[in-house]
């Protein structure tokens, strides 16, 4: 079984069997994996998005809560035409106006379907275990073309409506997406990849009975660009980030200088074109949830499409909902809601999304929210960080009245009594999402995980900037409280890993380096932003760093990490991020700590908060015990000091003789060999063992009967000379953590006998062969556009290397 078959049978209060190494639903994909599943993977959303036009022009066809509605193109009544089970997106009208083209999410797979203009059952047209989306008729309405990943790319296909026969009609090693019919119904436009430029692709246009495309216009674009033609044939309007936001524009179909027709704050998505031509329908995201909008094909001023009411397929009825802490006060929440129909809901006002580890859906609350849903017994999960034990409820929805509940969270551990505040150091707000986030949006997802310190990190995806660089303050932003703060740093991206920068005062520039095709394509190391950026009084670190085992240094060849340790530029190492492998980066990790290098070990996300499928917040955190109250400062100052634990879930807390991580115990040649370890651990789900690692290696296991989830262990551990000392903890994959599985890492305890630290010639060997097999690989490809970048390169590779040679040569 697959794992997105896997990950697609689990149930709300269930368990996931089977992982992927990233935490991907859809791991086959080839290139870009990722960004697809963020961006162009179809969302359920609380709001209308991807509108098509009845051919009559009259109504207005849109996919929202799962279904898909039509509503009179003037506003009106939306109806619905699909209901539960499964998840419905895309609508296309046939030629005729009869039925609809779509696609279906059943059973963990995305597939092309029809169903009635007047709704009903939906008919599978495709039943592919890839990826089958964006629906297109065929002029004649005898077949569907569409977009599938099965090759591993996306290409374009066409499924006869009779027989159900699926046809290639563009299959390449590159990707082709988003296909638009021709008026006339003799060519195919869609995105496509232009090879030696940034970006997915720019418009091509592809005749069907030559079948041989040709480019008619590029614009580096993020999944988002959708061409739609105009009624004459003569224009594309499409969506364009080149300003920054998603707008809508219009180009020549024969190639030529776009023009924009909206200027809205956020972003303007998925345009249609009515059939006579005269107006676009699009999503506007300018409050938060989308909403239909229409705009003269020559602009003008947009005017909303209202829904007036909804008129499901199905009774419904709504939960009236409130969370509680243990002294009756509201408190925001994250809630995980499956209704009846075995499908999740989200209020109208609330950003629904969902964690492709586990294919669990949620929505951030403030304490209170108002759900409508399909009558029957509806079950709830509400979680609160990693500090409360998760709530379940079960209520039963009446049709057309309420339920009423409150939701009660009680403590499973309080880390802050003793000095721990939890921290992300690699949070994303804007990343090209269809949620229309403001900054008091994240404030509502941080507080509903109880995050107390959230390092937003502005950074660029190849040139396209992400974040606002002006929220850059060097202070927290204005909407932190003395409980929740908000500091916008920056992560500079390179070509040999990615650095953040944390509570820097100001932006550092460039942003980012190593990207062919701009004037920032050479190979270059981050050290100047990290030398920077602790000029400026911030702290610095290495982000999600390692994706797979690193038994050799050739792996680690595309990766600065060893020279940026040697060369004592790194204060924070992110042990868990969603996107790496735990157990490798932590073996790495251990490296490091072995060469002498003291480096705190923490847990950053890398999650983008306006993205639909994506975890929240604090996916991955980092613990620092702060001396003194919690600001900011006393934070990142506990990070820099090794005062820290990493975590996606397990609180795991350590002492060696009365020490704490980032503390050093010093003893002479003649003292005991044994010190006295102290480890507990807190989760929210069972954990499997926790283990006392000693230089890099595991010397004893507490393995946890069932579904323990609570651990308070003393035992004797021999040290005979100088070392250090670290706990992890694993568990099995759960739906409550939003990683591929429960995993936390301390920092070290150091433990100095007359006065010299630990070192590893082996590791320290492994390292320097890293940083040479790293020199080799970008001398060989000679990216630098100047000899002053190389040999600037070449002397940092060296000193690092000396760095290495010392350590193997002392150790000897």
């Amino acid at each position: 079984m697959s794992a997105r078959r896997v990950f697609a049978s689990l149930v709300l209060l269930g368990l996931a069997t089977s992982v992927s190494a990233l935490q991907l639903r859809y791991p086959e994909l080839k290139r870009l994996h990722i960004r697809v599943e963020m961006h162009l993977v179809p969302a359920v959303s609380s709001g209308p998005l991807d509108p098509a036009w009845s051919p009559d022009g009259h109504w207005l066809a849109f996919s929202m809560r799962g279904d898909i509605w039509k509503v009179p193109a003037g506003g009106g009544d939306a109806i619905a035409l699909t209901q539960g089970p499964g998840y419905h997106f895309e609508p296309a009208w046939s030629p005729d106006g009869s039925r609809l083209a779509l696609s279906v999410d059943r059973g963990g797979n995305l597939d092309i379907g029809l169903v009635s203009a007047d709704g009903g059952p939906v008919e599978r047209l495709t039943d592919d275990p890839h990826l089958d989306v964006q629906p297109v008729w065929s002029a004649d309405g005898k077949s569907v073309y569409f977009a599938s990943a099965r090759t591993g790319d996306f290409n374009l296909y066409r499924v006869e409506v009779a027989t159900r026969e699926v046809t290639p009609i563009l299959v390449s090693p590159l990707d082709q997406f988003h296909p638009a019919l021709s008026p006339d119904g003799r060519s195919l436009a869609f995105v496509g990849t232009v090879e030696g430029q940034l970006g997915t692709g720019g418009i091509w246009v592809m005749p069907l009975d030559t079948g041989v495309p040709t480019l008619a216009y590029y614009e580096e674009t993020n999944f988002r660009a959708k061409p739609a033609w105009s009624s004459d044939g003569r224009h594309f309007v499409y969506v364009t980030d080149i300003t920054g936001t998603n707008d809508i524009a219009i180009v020549p179909a024969r190639g030529g200088n776009p023009t924009r027709l909206t200027w809205g704050a956020l972003d303007e998505l998925a345009p249609a074109v009515s059939p006579d031509g005269s107006t676009i329908a699009y999503v506007s995201n300018r409050s938060g949830p989308p909403e239909l909008m229409t705009i003269p094909i020559g602009g003008g001023t947009p005017r909303a499409v209202t829904i007036d009411s909804r008129r499901s397929r199905t009774p419904t009825g709504r939960i009236r909902g409130r969370v509680v802490d243990a002294s009756g006060r509201e408190t925001a929440a994250r809630i995980q809601l499956l209704a009846a129909d075995g499908r999740a809901y989200a209020p109208d006002d609330s950003f629904h999304r969902v964690i492709s580890a586990s294919e669990t859906h949620y929505f951030a609350s403030d304490g209170t929210f108002e759900v409508e849903m399909p009558a029957g017994e509806a079950r709830l999960n509400v979680l609160k960080g990693f500090e409360y034990t998760p709530a379940r409820a079960t209520v039963l929805v009446p049709a057309g009245g309420f339920a009423e509940l409150t939701v009660r969270l009680d403590r499973l551990a309080d880390p802050p009594a003793s000095g721990w505040y939890s921290g992300d150091t690699h949070v994303h707000d804007t990343h090209a999402g269809r949620w229309g986030l403001t900054t008091e949006h994240v404030m509502t997802q941080v507080q509903a995980e109880d995050l107390r310190m959230t390092n937003i990190l502005v950074h660029m995806d190849d040139t396209r900037v992400m974040g606002n660089w002006s929220d850059v303050i060097g202070r927290p932003h204005p909407v932190s409280t003395s409980d929740y703060v908000l500091y916008h740093g920056e992560e500079f991206r390179g070509s040999l890993g990615h650095v953040g920068l944390l509570g820097i005062k100001e932006l550092i520039l460039p942003v980012l380096g190593g990207v062919p095709t701009t004037a920032y394509a050479s190979d270059v190391l981050s050290i100047p932003q990290l030398d920077e950026a602790r000029r400026q009084g911030g702290i610095v670190g290495f982000l999600h760093p390692f994706y797979r085992d690193v038994s050799e240094p050739g792996i680690a060849a595309t990766s600065e990490f060893p020279l940026l340790a040697a060369l004592g530029k790194l204060d924070f190492y992110d042990v868990v991020c969603i996107w790496s492998d735990e157990m490798a980066s932590a073996e790495m990790y251990y490296r490091a700590l072995n060469s002498g290098f003291r480096i705190a070990a923490t847990g950053g996300s890398d999650t983008p908060s306006n993205v639909w499928r994506a975890p929240p917040p604090g996916t991955g955190r980092t613990y620092a015990r702060v001396n003194g109250r919690f600001t900011s400062d006393s934070w990142l100052e506990a990070v820099k000091a090794g005062r820290t634990f990493a975590t996606n879930g397990p609180l795991l807390f350590l002492e060696v003789d009365g020490r704490q991580p980032g503390e050093e115990i010093r003893l002479t040649s003649g003292a005991p060999a044994l010190v006295t370890v102290r480890v507990q651990a807190r989760s929210m789900v069972p954990l499997e063992r926790v283990e006392i690692i000693v230089n890099g290696r595991v010397t004893h296991t507490e393995t946890l009967p069932g579904d323990a989830r609570s651990l308070d262990s003393t035992l004797e551990v021999a040290v005979p000379g100088s070392g250090w000392i670290a706990a992890r903890a694993v568990g099995a994959p759960h739906a409550y953590v939003a990683d591929t599985r429960p995993f936390a890492q301390t920092s070290a305890v150091h433990v100095v006998r007359d006065g010299r630290r630990y070192v590893s010639t082996a590791d320290a060997r492994f390292l320097m062969e890293a940083v040479e097999a790293m020199w080799k690989h970008v001398a060989a490809r000679d990216r630098w556009t100047s000899n002053a970048q190389r040999e600037t390169f070449r002397l940092s590779v060296g000193a690092a290397t000396e760095v290495y040679r010392g350590i193997v040569e002392s150790g000897r």
